[in-house]
Order: structure tokens, then sequence, then C-alpha cells
């Protein structure tokens, strides 16, 4: 008896070293179709893998496209702008680009804008001014010319209102939100930026108009509201329809 228990726990203790593997889980490939649309009439090569699927893909894009506020119609090109913040700057330094390229001479741009963020407004008028070497530009507002439209409008070529617009310069102002904290260093640097801002936005207008410096900065010290007869008396419109 002694023997026999003996041998169940030799057994017991060899059954307890086994160990048991089995073939590592395999999973059967899905397949999947990828179906690629390329709106060009370039050519695009395609590489087979028969082996794998990779999950990334890039087809090169190398042409510019006009944005949604820039459309042509034979040799000319109308841009509209109804906000200077939507309609970045960066947007139409990408439309004069293409457009020069196409080898476009006459642009008309449709401003009824309530005005924006005031440096994007003066990088605007910065890309018309330049461009102007190389295009012929003709402003045409309606509505509201308010804001940081007002030195956009006054960059152009030729300037056309209809007779109920209406125009407005203002006190450049900040905008603030969140919490943080300022001191008087930081009150000192947003004053000197206000200053800047206002110098630099009366220089675009006075230099475009029949104001000068001096009055437009006075003008600017509270909310001026005009009509466009008064812009045409201000040299800010050429015609009034």
């Amino acid at each position: 008896m002694k023997k026999l228990l003996i041998l169940v726990v030799i057994l017991f203790g060899l059954c307890s070293c086994i160990t048991t593997t089995r073939p590592p889980f395999s999973q059967q490939p899905i397949p999947t179709k990828v179906t690629i649309e390329v709106k060009t009439d370039k050519s695009v090569a395609v590489s087979k893998n028969d082996d794998a699927v990779s999950k990334v893909m890039e087809v090169q894009n190398e042409e510019m496209e006009l944005s949604s506020n820039c459309r042509l119609f034979g040799k000319t090109a109308y841009i509209t702008i109804t906000s200077i913040s939507s309609y970045g700057s960066e947007d139409m330094w990408n439309d004069l680009t293409l457009l020069y390229n196409k080898g476009i001479k006459d642009i008309v741009v449709y401003l009824n804008s309530p005005g924006g963020q005031a440096f994007q407004g003066m990088a605007f008028a910065d890309e018309l001014r330049i461009a102007k070497k190389d295009f012929n530009i003709t402003m045409v507002g309606r509505g509201l010319i308010a804001s940081a439209a007002v030195p956009v409008f006054l960059t152009g070529d030729h300037r056309i209102v209809s007779k109920n617009t209406i125009f407005l310069i203002h006190p450049a102002k900040l905008w603030k939100w969140g919490f943080f904290t300022e001191g008087l260093r930081e009150l000192d640097s947003q004053r000197n930026m206000i200053h800047l801002l206002q110098n630099k936005y009366a220089e675009i207008v006075s230099k475009n108009s029949k104001l000068s410096k001096k009055r437009v900065l006075e003008m600017m010290k509270e909310d001026t509201w005009f009509t466009a007869d008064k812009a045409k008396e201000y040299g800010f419109v050429d015609e009034i329809r």
C-alpha cells in the first residue's frame, strides 16, 4: 500500500511538470477594397504589394487651387470679401499668386464687410498694394465698409460704391478673454501697440484719400460714420452708383 501511494505521488508530480503548447493565434486577413478618385488630368502611379496593404496612402497634389472666394470669368477674376477674418490674407496671397501665373490682369473685388482683425486687414491692404503692379484692381463696395475693411477698400485702383453704402472708422480696441494677470508693464505694452496700430491705419487711409494723417487720427477718437457722398468728398470713392 505504501509503495502504491509513493507511485501515485510520483505520477502526479510528473503530470504537474508537463506544459502544453498550442500554435499561436492567427487571423485570416480581411479583404479590403480601396477606391481612389483623383480629380486631375495627370496620371497616378499605383504600386501593388500582394503581401501587405499600407494603411497610409499619400497622393501628391502639386497644383494650387483658387479659394472659394475667388472666381474666374473670361479674363477677369472676381473676389468676394464679407469678412476680413474668414477670408484670410493667406487665402488672398494664394489667389493673387495663382491669378498671376494664369496671366490674369483684371480683378474685381466685391466688399461688404463690418471689418475684422485689424492686422489681418492691414495684411490684406499690403497684398493688394503689392499686387497693383501686376493687376488692375477695381473695388466694388456695398452695404457696409467698416473698421479693418476701410484700408482694404482704399487700395483699389478704381473704387465704386452704391449710394447707400455706409463707412465706419473707429478707435483701435483690444478683445480679451480667459483668466490671466496683467501688470503695468503689460498694459503699457498694449497701449504702445494700440498707438502703433492706429498710426499705421491712419497712414494707409491718408495715403489713399484726401485726408491728412492728423485728420484720420482725429476721426478715430470715436466711432465716425459717414455716407457714400461724404466718402467721395474725402477721396475714398471714385464713383457712386
